[in-house]
Protein backbone atom coordinates (compact mmCIF):
# COMPACT_ATOMS: atom_id res chain seq x y z
CA UNK A 1 0.00 0.00 0.00
CA UNK A 2 2.68 2.41 0.82
CA UNK A 3 4.74 1.57 -2.31
CA UNK A 4 1.53 2.35 -4.41
CA UNK A 5 0.95 5.86 -2.46
CA UNK A 6 4.14 6.63 -3.20
CA UNK A 7 4.45 5.75 -7.06
CA UNK A 8 0.72 7.99 -6.99
CA UNK A 9 2.90 10.67 -5.36
CA UNK A 10 5.55 10.11 -7.77
CA UNK A 11 2.94 11.15 -10.82
CA UNK A 12 1.49 13.99 -9.10
CA UNK A 13 5.34 15.45 -8.05
CA UNK A 14 6.86 17.25 -11.18
CA UNK A 15 9.77 17.97 -9.57
CA UNK A 16 10.77 14.39 -9.50
CA UNK A 17 9.89 13.85 -12.80
CA UNK A 18 13.68 13.59 -14.87
CA UNK A 19 14.27 16.81 -16.41
CA UNK A 20 16.16 16.06 -19.29
CA UNK A 21 18.85 18.24 -20.70
CA UNK A 22 19.47 19.51 -24.48
CA UNK A 23 21.87 17.43 -25.80
CA UNK A 24 25.07 19.42 -27.49
CA UNK A 25 25.80 18.88 -31.40
CA UNK A 26 28.85 20.30 -31.42
CA UNK A 27 31.57 18.08 -32.37
CA UNK A 28 34.06 20.70 -33.73
CA UNK A 29 36.70 20.49 -30.55
CA UNK A 30 39.99 19.01 -31.08
CA UNK A 31 40.61 15.55 -29.70
CA UNK A 32 43.58 17.31 -27.87
CA UNK A 33 41.03 19.91 -26.31
CA UNK A 34 39.07 17.23 -24.74
CA UNK A 35 41.99 15.75 -22.95
CA UNK A 36 43.15 19.25 -21.81
CA UNK A 37 39.67 19.78 -20.25
CA UNK A 38 38.84 18.44 -16.76
CA UNK A 39 35.71 16.86 -15.86
CA UNK A 40 33.38 19.54 -14.07
CA UNK A 41 32.12 19.08 -10.77
CA UNK A 42 28.52 17.50 -10.58
CA UNK A 43 25.65 20.72 -10.13
CA UNK A 44 22.95 20.31 -7.27
CA UNK A 45 20.86 20.03 -10.58
CA UNK A 46 22.80 16.79 -11.59
CA UNK A 47 22.25 15.14 -8.56
CA UNK A 48 18.66 15.94 -8.53
CA UNK A 49 18.63 14.38 -12.37
CA UNK A 50 20.12 11.37 -10.66
CA UNK A 51 17.99 11.23 -7.80
CA UNK A 52 15.03 11.44 -9.87
CA UNK A 53 16.70 8.54 -12.10
CA UNK A 54 16.78 6.40 -9.02
CA UNK A 55 13.50 6.88 -7.82
CA UNK A 56 11.91 6.17 -10.81
CA UNK A 57 13.73 2.98 -10.90
CA UNK A 58 12.63 2.11 -7.49
CA UNK A 59 16.10 2.37 -5.91
CA UNK A 60 14.89 4.96 -3.06
CA UNK A 61 18.09 4.88 -0.76
CA UNK A 62 20.08 5.85 -3.69
CA UNK A 63 17.49 8.63 -4.27
CA UNK A 64 17.77 9.55 -0.67
CA UNK A 65 21.43 9.58 -1.57
CA UNK A 66 21.32 11.54 -4.58
CA UNK A 67 18.53 14.69 -3.14
CA UNK A 68 20.84 14.80 0.07
CA UNK A 69 23.95 15.83 -2.36
CA UNK A 70 21.82 17.93 -4.19
CA UNK A 71 20.77 19.83 -0.93
CA UNK A 72 24.52 19.86 0.37
CA UNK A 73 25.12 22.11 -2.71
CA UNK A 74 21.74 23.97 -2.73
CA UNK A 75 20.09 23.88 -0.03
CA UNK A 76 17.15 26.35 -0.49
CA UNK A 77 15.95 24.04 -3.27
CA UNK A 78 13.12 23.33 -1.54
CA UNK A 79 11.64 20.92 -4.17
CA UNK A 80 14.98 18.49 -3.62
CA UNK A 81 13.32 18.22 -0.02
CA UNK A 82 9.32 17.04 -1.20
CA UNK A 83 11.45 14.87 -3.68
CA UNK A 84 13.27 13.06 -0.76
CA UNK A 85 10.62 13.32 1.30
CA UNK A 86 8.51 11.25 -1.24
CA UNK A 87 11.51 8.45 -1.51
CA UNK A 88 11.22 8.47 2.99
CA UNK A 89 7.65 8.18 2.09
CA UNK A 90 8.18 4.97 0.12
CA UNK A 91 10.42 3.71 2.61
CA UNK A 92 8.01 3.77 5.04
CA UNK A 93 10.96 6.51 6.76
CA UNK A 94 7.79 8.75 8.00
CA UNK A 95 9.82 11.19 10.75
CA UNK A 96 12.13 11.86 8.15
CA UNK A 97 9.70 12.43 5.32
CA UNK A 98 8.15 14.74 7.94
CA UNK A 99 11.08 16.39 8.71
CA UNK A 100 11.85 17.36 5.08
CA UNK A 101 8.26 18.37 4.84
CA UNK A 102 8.69 20.88 7.32
CA UNK A 103 12.38 22.08 6.05
CA UNK A 104 10.42 22.70 2.29
CA UNK A 105 7.82 25.14 3.86
CA UNK A 106 10.33 26.95 6.05
CA UNK A 107 11.51 27.77 2.82
CA UNK A 108 8.45 28.22 0.72
CA UNK A 109 5.20 28.32 3.22
CA UNK A 110 2.89 28.63 0.06
CA UNK A 111 4.50 24.61 -1.33
CA UNK A 112 0.84 23.03 -0.88
CA UNK A 113 2.37 19.74 -1.83
CA UNK A 114 4.65 19.81 0.68
CA UNK A 115 1.72 19.99 3.35
CA UNK A 116 -0.01 17.40 1.38
CA UNK A 117 3.25 14.66 1.41
CA UNK A 118 3.33 15.61 5.14
CA UNK A 119 -0.10 14.58 5.52
CA UNK A 120 0.56 11.24 4.09
CA UNK A 121 3.42 10.77 6.32
CA UNK A 122 1.22 11.57 9.32
CA UNK A 123 -1.23 8.66 7.91
CA UNK A 124 1.58 6.23 7.82
CA UNK A 125 2.05 6.98 11.92
CA UNK A 126 -1.06 6.70 12.13
CA UNK A 127 -1.88 10.45 13.22
CA UNK A 128 -4.98 10.76 11.45
CA UNK A 129 -5.79 13.94 13.17
CA UNK A 130 -2.70 16.01 12.16
CA UNK A 131 -2.85 14.16 8.66
CA UNK A 132 -5.97 16.17 8.43
CA UNK A 133 -4.70 19.60 10.00
CA UNK A 134 -2.07 19.24 7.53
CA UNK A 135 -4.39 18.23 4.06
CA UNK A 136 -6.22 21.88 5.54
CA UNK A 137 -3.52 23.86 5.42
CA UNK A 138 -2.17 22.26 2.07
CA UNK A 139 -6.07 23.20 1.07
CA UNK A 140 -6.29 27.01 2.08
CA UNK A 141 -2.54 27.10 -0.53
CA UNK A 142 -4.19 24.66 -3.13
CA UNK A 143 -8.04 24.69 -2.80
CA UNK A 144 -9.30 23.57 -5.97
CA UNK A 145 -6.61 20.01 -5.21
CA UNK A 146 -9.46 17.55 -5.14
CA UNK A 147 -6.88 14.55 -4.58
CA UNK A 148 -6.02 16.25 -1.18
CA UNK A 149 -9.75 16.89 -0.54
CA UNK A 150 -10.91 12.83 -1.11
CA UNK A 151 -7.99 11.98 1.09
CA UNK A 152 -8.67 14.11 3.64
CA UNK A 153 -11.92 13.20 3.78
CA UNK A 154 -11.36 9.32 4.05
CA UNK A 155 -8.64 10.12 6.81
CA UNK A 156 -11.97 12.23 8.67
CA UNK A 157 -14.03 8.65 8.28
CA UNK A 158 -10.88 6.34 9.37
CA UNK A 159 -11.36 9.04 12.42
CA UNK A 160 -14.61 7.86 12.89
CA UNK A 161 -14.35 4.23 12.50
CA UNK A 162 -11.57 3.92 14.24
CA UNK A 163 -13.30 4.63 17.33
CA UNK A 164 -16.15 2.59 16.71
CA UNK A 165 -13.28 -0.42 16.31
CA UNK A 166 -12.35 0.16 19.65
CA UNK A 167 -15.44 -0.29 20.91
CA UNK A 168 -16.58 -2.98 19.68
CA UNK A 169 -12.94 -4.46 20.40
CA UNK A 170 -13.78 -3.27 24.41
CA UNK A 171 -17.11 -5.27 23.91
CA UNK A 172 -15.63 -8.26 22.46
CA UNK A 173 -17.76 -7.74 18.86
CA UNK A 174 -15.04 -8.78 17.14
CA UNK A 175 -16.46 -9.59 13.73
CA UNK A 176 -17.19 -6.02 13.48
CA UNK A 177 -13.86 -4.54 14.70
CA UNK A 178 -12.32 -6.41 11.92
CA UNK A 179 -14.98 -5.65 9.36
CA UNK A 180 -13.83 -1.82 10.42
CA UNK A 181 -9.94 -2.19 10.48
CA UNK A 182 -10.45 -3.44 7.17
CA UNK A 183 -11.49 -0.54 5.68
CA UNK A 184 -9.36 1.79 7.91
CA UNK A 185 -6.60 0.10 6.59
CA UNK A 186 -6.85 1.59 3.30
CA UNK A 187 -6.32 5.15 4.57
CA UNK A 188 -3.99 4.25 7.38
CA UNK A 189 -1.97 0.73 6.33
CA UNK A 190 0.45 -1.23 8.36
CA UNK A 191 0.27 1.09 11.76
CA UNK A 192 1.72 -1.26 14.28
CA UNK A 193 -1.41 0.17 16.88
CA UNK A 194 -4.03 -0.53 14.03
CA UNK A 195 -2.75 -4.24 13.28
CA UNK A 196 -2.54 -4.92 16.98
CA UNK A 197 -6.12 -4.35 16.97
CA UNK A 198 -6.74 -6.43 14.20
CA UNK A 199 -4.56 -9.31 15.56
CA UNK A 200 -7.08 -9.70 18.23
CA UNK A 201 -9.97 -9.37 16.04
CA UNK A 202 -8.39 -12.22 14.31
CA UNK A 203 -7.96 -14.34 17.49
CA UNK A 204 -11.59 -13.61 18.45
CA UNK A 205 -12.41 -14.96 15.72
CA UNK A 206 -10.82 -17.92 15.08
CA UNK A 207 -8.45 -16.57 12.40
CA UNK A 208 -5.16 -17.46 14.37
CA UNK A 209 -3.31 -18.69 11.31
CA UNK A 210 -3.84 -15.62 9.46
CA UNK A 211 -3.21 -13.64 12.73
CA UNK A 212 -0.07 -15.24 13.19
CA UNK A 213 1.04 -13.88 9.99
CA UNK A 214 0.17 -10.54 11.01
CA UNK A 215 2.40 -10.51 13.99
CA UNK A 216 5.24 -12.19 12.01
CA UNK A 217 5.05 -8.85 9.55
CA UNK A 218 4.75 -6.61 12.44
CA UNK A 219 7.80 -8.19 14.15
CA UNK A 220 9.89 -7.18 11.51
CA UNK A 221 8.24 -3.36 10.85
CA UNK A 222 9.17 -3.09 14.67
CA UNK A 223 9.74 -6.37 17.21
CA UNK A 224 9.02 -4.13 20.15
CA UNK A 225 5.19 -3.24 19.51
CA UNK A 226 4.08 -3.73 23.14
CA UNK A 227 2.11 -6.52 23.96
CA UNK A 228 3.36 -7.93 20.19
CA UNK A 229 4.86 -11.36 21.79
CA UNK A 230 1.90 -12.10 24.38
CA UNK A 231 -0.47 -12.41 20.78
CA UNK A 232 1.79 -14.30 18.84
CA UNK A 233 1.90 -16.75 22.06
CA UNK A 234 -1.89 -16.80 21.79
CA UNK A 235 -1.88 -17.51 18.21
CA UNK A 236 0.80 -20.49 18.83
CA UNK A 237 -1.70 -22.23 21.39
CA UNK A 238 -4.76 -21.80 19.54
CA UNK A 239 -2.57 -23.27 16.35
CA UNK A 240 -1.95 -26.62 18.43
CA UNK A 241 1.55 -25.09 18.80
CA UNK A 242 1.65 -25.04 22.73
CA UNK A 243 5.57 -25.85 23.81
CA UNK A 244 5.81 -22.75 20.99
CA UNK A 245 3.43 -20.55 23.03
CA UNK A 246 4.82 -21.50 26.03
CA UNK A 247 8.38 -19.99 25.00
CA UNK A 248 6.72 -17.24 23.18
CA UNK A 249 4.94 -15.98 26.04
CA UNK A 250 8.26 -16.43 28.75
CA UNK A 251 9.86 -14.18 26.58
CA UNK A 252 6.91 -12.02 26.94
CA UNK A 253 6.78 -12.32 30.55
CA UNK A 254 11.11 -11.68 30.51
CA UNK A 255 10.17 -7.83 29.02
CA UNK A 256 6.76 -7.29 31.20
CA UNK A 257 7.92 -9.43 34.31
CA UNK A 258 4.86 -7.76 36.58
CA UNK A 259 2.52 -8.46 33.46
CA UNK A 260 -0.52 -10.56 35.67
CA UNK A 261 -2.28 -11.70 32.69
CA UNK A 262 1.01 -13.11 31.27
CA UNK A 263 1.75 -15.20 34.14
CA UNK A 264 -1.88 -16.09 34.28
CA UNK A 265 -1.79 -17.85 30.52
CA UNK A 266 1.63 -18.92 31.41
CA UNK A 267 0.50 -21.13 34.35
CA UNK A 268 -2.49 -22.05 32.51
CA UNK A 269 -0.65 -23.93 29.56
CA UNK A 270 2.06 -25.61 31.07
CA UNK A 271 -0.75 -27.13 33.48
CA UNK A 272 -2.48 -28.12 30.54
CA UNK A 273 0.19 -29.09 28.58
CA UNK A 274 1.53 -31.00 31.93
CA UNK A 275 -1.66 -33.14 32.31
CA UNK A 276 -1.97 -34.28 28.47
CA UNK A 277 2.14 -35.30 28.57
CA UNK A 278 1.15 -37.59 31.82
CA UNK A 279 -2.15 -38.90 29.64
CA UNK A 280 0.12 -40.03 26.58
CA UNK A 281 2.61 -41.24 29.11
CA UNK A 282 0.06 -43.53 30.99
CA UNK A 283 -1.59 -44.42 27.74
CA UNK A 284 1.71 -45.58 26.20
CA UNK A 285 2.35 -47.55 29.48
CA UNK A 286 -0.99 -49.29 28.85
CA UNK A 287 -2.64 -47.42 32.09
CA UNK A 288 -6.29 -46.46 30.19
CA UNK A 289 -7.40 -45.44 33.54
CA UNK A 290 -4.65 -43.13 34.52
CA UNK A 291 -5.00 -41.73 30.95
CA UNK A 292 -8.16 -40.83 31.10
CA UNK A 293 -8.34 -39.33 34.52
CA UNK A 294 -5.40 -37.11 33.16
CA UNK A 295 -7.11 -36.41 29.72
CA UNK A 296 -10.12 -35.63 31.71
CA UNK A 297 -8.01 -33.07 33.90
CA UNK A 298 -6.94 -31.47 30.79
CA UNK A 299 -10.55 -31.06 29.43
CA UNK A 300 -11.23 -28.89 32.61
CA UNK A 301 -9.28 -26.19 32.04
CA UNK A 302 -9.77 -24.31 29.23
CA UNK A 303 -12.86 -24.88 27.24
CA UNK A 304 -11.97 -22.36 24.21
CA UNK A 305 -9.32 -23.88 22.69
CA UNK A 306 -11.85 -26.13 20.82
CA UNK A 307 -9.09 -28.22 18.31
CA UNK A 308 -6.85 -28.97 21.30
CA UNK A 309 -9.76 -30.20 23.57
CA UNK A 310 -11.09 -32.68 20.17
CA UNK A 311 -7.97 -34.23 20.30
CA UNK A 312 -8.28 -34.56 23.96
CA UNK A 313 -11.77 -36.73 23.96
CA UNK A 314 -10.41 -38.34 21.24
CA UNK A 315 -7.26 -39.34 22.77
CA UNK A 316 -9.80 -40.41 25.73
CA UNK A 317 -11.87 -42.45 23.20
CA UNK A 318 -9.33 -44.30 21.77
CA UNK A 319 -8.16 -45.30 25.77
CA UNK A 320 -11.83 -46.09 26.29
CA UNK A 321 -11.97 -48.65 23.06
CA UNK A 322 -8.74 -50.14 24.94
CA UNK A 323 -10.59 -50.61 27.64
CA UNK A 324 -14.03 -51.73 25.61
CA UNK A 325 -16.26 -49.60 26.60
CA UNK A 326 -17.66 -48.61 23.03
CA UNK A 327 -20.35 -45.99 24.14
CA UNK A 328 -18.10 -44.01 26.00
CA UNK A 329 -15.85 -44.17 23.06
CA UNK A 330 -18.88 -43.24 20.81
CA UNK A 331 -19.71 -40.21 23.14
CA UNK A 332 -16.06 -38.92 23.06
CA UNK A 333 -15.58 -39.16 19.55
CA UNK A 334 -18.72 -36.93 19.28
CA UNK A 335 -17.95 -34.55 21.03
CA UNK A 336 -14.48 -34.31 19.19
CA UNK A 337 -16.63 -33.94 16.23
CA UNK A 338 -18.52 -31.14 17.48
CA UNK A 339 -15.32 -28.71 18.03
CA UNK A 340 -13.69 -30.26 14.79
CA UNK A 341 -16.17 -31.17 12.08
CA UNK A 342 -12.91 -32.22 9.93
CA UNK A 343 -11.49 -34.37 12.84
CA UNK A 344 -11.09 -37.52 10.34
CA UNK A 345 -9.52 -40.14 12.89
CA UNK A 346 -12.73 -39.76 15.36
CA UNK A 347 -15.22 -40.46 12.43
CA UNK A 348 -13.41 -43.73 11.85
CA UNK A 349 -12.92 -44.68 15.40
CA UNK A 350 -17.03 -43.69 16.19
CA UNK A 351 -17.57 -45.99 13.03
CA UNK A 352 -15.84 -48.56 14.31
CA UNK A 353 -17.69 -48.31 17.79
CA UNK A 354 -20.73 -48.02 16.30
CA UNK A 355 -20.43 -51.61 15.13
CA UNK A 356 -19.02 -53.35 17.47
CA UNK A 357 -22.15 -52.05 19.29
CA UNK A 358 -24.22 -53.46 16.41
CA UNK A 359 -27.35 -51.46 17.07
CA UNK A 360 -29.45 -50.73 13.50
CA UNK A 361 -29.53 -46.89 14.09
CA UNK A 362 -25.76 -47.24 15.58
CA UNK A 363 -24.70 -49.06 12.31
CA UNK A 364 -26.89 -46.72 10.25
CA UNK A 365 -24.70 -43.64 12.10
CA UNK A 366 -21.44 -45.72 11.25
CA UNK A 367 -22.08 -46.18 7.37
CA UNK A 368 -22.80 -41.75 7.77
CA UNK A 369 -19.24 -41.86 9.60
CA UNK A 370 -17.28 -43.84 7.05
CA UNK A 371 -18.94 -41.73 4.12
CA UNK A 372 -17.83 -38.41 5.67
CA UNK A 373 -14.26 -40.16 6.23
CA UNK A 374 -13.90 -41.12 2.83
CA UNK A 375 -14.86 -37.17 2.29
CA UNK A 376 -11.84 -36.45 4.14
CA UNK A 377 -9.21 -38.68 3.52
CA UNK A 378 -7.07 -38.98 0.45
CA UNK A 379 -7.48 -41.40 -2.43
CA UNK A 380 -5.13 -43.47 -1.19
CA UNK A 381 -7.98 -44.99 0.82
CA UNK A 382 -11.35 -45.38 -1.03
CA UNK A 383 -11.20 -48.45 -1.70
CA UNK A 384 -10.68 -49.15 2.00
CA UNK A 385 -13.88 -47.05 2.76
CA UNK A 386 -16.22 -49.28 0.29
CA UNK A 387 -15.15 -52.19 1.17
CA UNK A 388 -16.06 -50.89 5.07
CA UNK A 389 -19.37 -48.97 3.66
CA UNK A 390 -20.96 -52.58 2.04
CA UNK A 391 -19.57 -54.64 5.22
CA UNK A 392 -21.81 -51.88 7.14
CA UNK A 393 -24.61 -52.56 4.83
CA UNK A 394 -24.88 -56.02 5.06
CA UNK A 395 -24.64 -55.43 9.54
CA UNK A 396 -27.77 -53.30 8.90
CA UNK A 397 -29.34 -55.78 6.88
CA UNK A 398 -29.00 -58.41 9.52
CA UNK A 399 -29.94 -56.02 12.39
CA UNK A 400 -33.43 -57.30 12.65
CA UNK A 401 -31.96 -60.80 13.12
CA UNK A 402 -31.96 -62.11 16.71
CA UNK A 403 -29.22 -60.15 18.56
CA UNK A 404 -26.97 -63.03 20.38
CA UNK A 405 -24.43 -60.50 21.32
CA UNK A 406 -27.39 -58.62 23.20
CA UNK A 407 -28.98 -61.51 24.54
CA UNK A 408 -25.82 -62.26 26.38
CA UNK A 409 -25.22 -58.43 27.37
CA UNK A 410 -21.79 -58.95 25.78
CA UNK A 411 -19.87 -56.84 22.88
CA UNK A 412 -18.69 -58.60 19.91
CA UNK A 413 -15.19 -58.02 20.85
CA UNK A 414 -15.62 -59.76 23.98
CA UNK A 415 -13.37 -62.83 24.75
CA UNK A 416 -14.41 -66.45 24.90
CA UNK A 417 -14.14 -66.38 29.00
CA UNK A 418 -16.37 -63.36 28.94
CA UNK A 419 -19.07 -64.93 26.96
CA UNK A 420 -18.83 -67.95 29.34
CA UNK A 421 -19.39 -65.84 32.41
CA UNK A 422 -22.24 -63.81 30.61
CA UNK A 423 -23.96 -66.92 29.32
CA UNK A 424 -23.83 -68.76 33.06
CA UNK A 425 -24.84 -64.84 34.91
CA UNK A 426 -28.07 -64.96 32.02
CA UNK A 427 -28.88 -68.40 32.51
CA UNK A 428 -28.97 -68.50 36.06
CA UNK A 429 -31.28 -64.97 35.59
CA UNK A 430 -33.76 -66.81 33.18
CA UNK A 431 -34.01 -70.41 34.02
CA UNK A 432 -37.59 -71.37 34.56
CA UNK A 433 -37.41 -72.91 38.02
CA UNK A 434 -36.92 -69.32 38.60
CA UNK A 435 -40.14 -68.16 37.56
CA UNK A 436 -42.60 -70.75 38.09
CA UNK A 437 -44.32 -69.31 40.40
CA UNK A 438 -44.95 -66.41 38.06
CA UNK A 439 -47.94 -66.09 35.72
CA UNK A 440 -48.19 -68.13 32.28
CA UNK A 441 -47.44 -65.47 30.38
CA UNK A 442 -44.09 -64.80 32.47
CA UNK A 443 -43.26 -68.34 32.09
CA UNK A 444 -43.81 -68.16 29.01
CA UNK A 445 -41.67 -65.36 28.04
CA UNK A 446 -38.97 -66.76 30.51
CA UNK A 447 -38.75 -70.01 29.00
CA UNK A 448 -38.50 -68.27 25.30
CA UNK A 449 -35.93 -66.37 26.63
CA UNK A 450 -34.18 -69.02 28.11
CA UNK A 451 -34.25 -71.14 24.76
CA UNK A 452 -32.86 -67.46 23.17
CA UNK A 453 -29.73 -67.49 25.88
CA UNK A 454 -28.81 -70.79 25.17
CA UNK A 455 -28.97 -70.95 21.46
CA UNK A 456 -26.97 -67.65 21.85
CA UNK A 457 -24.11 -69.25 23.54
CA UNK A 458 -24.27 -72.66 21.37
CA UNK A 459 -23.13 -70.33 18.60
CA UNK A 460 -21.02 -67.73 20.69
CA UNK A 461 -19.57 -70.40 22.48
CA UNK A 462 -17.85 -72.23 19.27
CA UNK A 463 -15.15 -70.05 17.65
CA UNK A 464 -16.35 -71.64 13.93
CA UNK A 465 -19.67 -70.52 14.66
CA UNK A 466 -19.24 -67.46 15.96
CA UNK A 467 -16.83 -66.53 12.73
CA UNK A 468 -20.08 -67.60 10.84
CA UNK A 469 -22.37 -65.86 12.38
CA UNK A 470 -20.26 -62.59 12.65
CA UNK A 471 -19.68 -63.00 8.89
CA UNK A 472 -23.64 -62.46 8.19
CA UNK A 473 -25.17 -66.25 8.24
CA UNK A 474 -28.10 -66.60 9.12
CA UNK A 475 -28.67 -68.60 12.87
CA UNK A 476 -30.30 -71.50 11.31
CA UNK A 477 -27.40 -71.96 9.00
CA UNK A 478 -24.77 -72.24 10.86
CA UNK A 479 -24.42 -75.85 10.90
CA UNK A 480 -24.58 -75.63 7.10
CA UNK A 481 -20.57 -75.02 5.76
CA UNK A 482 -22.18 -74.32 2.46
CA UNK A 483 -24.50 -71.39 3.49
CA UNK A 484 -23.96 -67.72 3.13
CA UNK A 485 -25.27 -64.80 3.73
CA UNK A 486 -28.74 -64.30 4.07
CA UNK A 487 -29.16 -68.63 2.85
CA UNK A 488 -32.28 -70.85 4.21
CA UNK A 489 -30.89 -74.25 4.84
CA UNK A 490 -32.64 -76.43 6.91
CA UNK A 491 -32.85 -75.81 10.82
CA UNK A 492 -30.14 -75.32 13.28
CA UNK A 493 -30.60 -77.12 16.68
CA UNK A 494 -26.60 -78.06 17.41
CA UNK A 495 -27.07 -81.76 16.74
CA UNK A 496 -30.15 -82.24 18.19
CA UNK A 497 -28.93 -81.59 21.62
CA UNK A 498 -31.86 -80.12 23.92
CA UNK A 499 -31.12 -76.84 26.16
CA UNK A 500 -31.25 -78.60 29.43
CA UNK A 501 -28.40 -81.04 28.31
CA UNK A 502 -26.77 -77.89 27.04
CA UNK A 503 -26.90 -76.12 30.26
CA UNK A 504 -26.47 -79.13 32.22
CA UNK A 505 -23.33 -79.84 29.89
CA UNK A 506 -22.02 -76.09 30.56
CA UNK A 507 -22.01 -76.15 34.36
CA UNK A 508 -20.83 -79.26 34.46
CA UNK A 509 -17.80 -78.59 32.81
CA UNK A 510 -17.40 -75.40 34.21
CA UNK A 511 -17.96 -76.34 38.10
CA UNK A 512 -21.33 -75.07 38.38
CA UNK A 513 -22.98 -78.06 39.84
CA UNK A 514 -26.14 -79.28 38.36
CA UNK A 515 -29.94 -79.53 38.09
CA UNK A 516 -30.16 -83.23 39.54
CA UNK A 517 -33.21 -85.49 38.88
CA UNK A 518 -35.79 -83.01 38.39
CA UNK A 519 -34.36 -81.29 35.29
CA UNK A 520 -36.01 -77.79 35.02
CA UNK A 521 -39.58 -78.70 36.09
CA UNK A 522 -38.88 -78.49 40.09
CA UNK A 523 -36.70 -77.75 43.17
CA UNK A 524 -36.86 -81.09 44.43
CA UNK A 525 -34.06 -83.56 44.36
CA UNK A 526 -30.58 -80.64 44.81
CA UNK A 527 -31.89 -78.10 41.68
CA UNK A 528 -30.41 -75.31 40.30
CA UNK A 529 -28.47 -73.46 43.22
CA UNK A 530 -29.90 -70.13 42.93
Amino acid sequence: EAHRQGEEEEEEEEDVMVEEDEGDDSDDDSEEEEEEEADPEPTAADFKDRGNERYKSKDYPGAIEAYSQALTLDPQMSTLLTNRASAHLMLRQFDAAIKDCDAAIGLDDSMAKAYFKKAKAFLGKGRAQDAIAAYTAGLVRDPTNANAKTERTAAEEAIRRLELARQCLERKDYSQTWRQIVLIEKVMPEVPDIQMMKIEALCGIGKHNEAFTLTTSLMRMNSRVPGLLFWRARCLYYMDSVPQAIRHMQEAMRNDPDNTAYRTELKKWKHMEAEKEAGNAAFKGGRYEEAIAKWTTCLGIDASHRTYNAKLYFNRATAQARLRRHQQTVDDCTKAIELDSGYLKAYNRRAESYRILGEKEGLEQALRDYEKAAELDDEANQRSYRQKLQQVKVEIKRAGRLDLYKLLGVSKDSTEDEIRKAYRKAALKWHPDRHSSKSEEEKSNAEKVFKDINLAFEVLGDAEKKKRYDSGVEIEDIDDPHAGHGRGHGGFGGGGMSQEDLLRMFMAQHGGGGFGGGGFGGRGGGGFPF
